[in-house]
């Protein structure tokens, strides 16, 4: 019963952004993956964005520019927001096959990339338990980075 709740909101809470469902794998390798060593979280939204969304973006960034603020400047790990209702979002989204808002660390970004979606893990955790979110977040970048 508890996880008919929690799969309804998780559902609830992907429409109210714009009615679009999860992709349906997990990840993708766009070419043979090179050695691990740097890593790109993208976060993707629309216009209009949920509460959850919001938070998604906002836990996001404390990880990123907070707690990896030393790999960030040791230029192992960036962030970058994508707003996919503008042009050059729209192209970006494209090649991550995204239509709503979405969360990706990409593995060696470029040639060689491997992209994993922590779409479904982010709405579900973002918003209510953020300590959950940042563990597992953090767990997938330093995954990345070594």
């Amino acid at each position: 019963m508890i996880l008919l709740a929690v799969a309804a909101f998780s559902a609830a809470s992907l429409s109210a952004c714009n009615g679009a469902s999860a992709p349906k794998t997990n990840t993708t390798e766009m070419a043979a993956p090179k050695a691990a060593g740097k890593v790109e979280v993208i976060y993707f939204h629309g216009k209009q964005r949920c509460k959850t969304c919001m938070a998604i973006e906002q836990e996001t960034k404390a990880v990123v520019e907070g707690e990896l603020a030393d790999l960030v400047r040791q230029g192992k790990v960036k962030m970058r927001i994508v707003d996919i209702s503008t042009k050059e979002g729209q192209a970006i989204a494209k090649k991550y096959k995204v239509t709503f808002s979405s969360l990706f660390v990409v593995t060696n970004p470029g040639k060689g990339e491997k992209a994993e979606n922590l779409t479904d893990f982010a709405f579900a955790n973002a918003r209510s338990h953020a300590d959950v979110f940042r563990k597992e977040l953090k767990a997938k970048i330093f995954k990345g980075v070594k």
